[in-house]
């Protein structure tokens, strides 16, 4: 992490693991308390544990090209833009990587082409939602006085309290 309030020093390993382990978790989770919710008469034994593994999976790229993503631009937690650049980071990838998908499997008509593009909304704002979740945590904290130690300090003569003096 950030030592002797050192801004250079960004954990660029940590973040991008803590997003591509905490991002694929989320969404697993996320789909699974959806579906969840949506058969409210069933149990966890009825919907198993197959839309935690699978969104999970499939979410584990997007999530590590966002964490690789936010390593590089050196985003802070403490910073007043980091959720919505988290946000919107996380919505790019998941769009695009769902719409990469999708157009692998082939469009043939004008139709399908709405419904890509609703498609990857949907789990673009999935993503997004997602990202910024993984980013509350997994972001390190901003130095919030802007003080580093490192640089030398001026001379003041300083010799003590004097009520300390003997």
């Amino acid at each position: 992490m950030k030592t002797n309030n050192n801004i250079g020093a960004y954990p660029y390993l940590s973040v991008l693991i803590l997003f591509a382990g905490l991002g694929s978790i989320v969404g697993g989770l996320i789909a699974e308390l959806g579906l969840l919710f949506i058969f409210r008469n069933e149990d966890f034994a009825q919907i198993g544990y197959q839309p935690l593994l699978y969104v999970g999976l499939l979410g584990f790229i997007p999530a590590l090209l966002t964490g690789i993503i936010v390593a590089t631009q050196q985003i802070w937690r403490g910073d007043h833009k980091s959720l919505r650049t988290t946000f919107l980071i996380g919505f790019i990838t998941s769009a695009s990587y769902m719409g990469a998908i999708v157009l692998y499997l082939g469009i043939n008509s004008l139709i399908e082409v709405g419904v890509l593009l609703a498609f990857m909304i949907g789990i673009g704002l999935f993503g997004a939602i997602n990202s910024a979740i993984a980013g509350c945590i997994a972001l390190p904290k901003a130095c919030k006085s802007r003080f580093d130690i490192k640089v030398k300090k001026e001379d003041d003569s300083y010799n003590g309290l004097s009520f300390t003096k003997r």
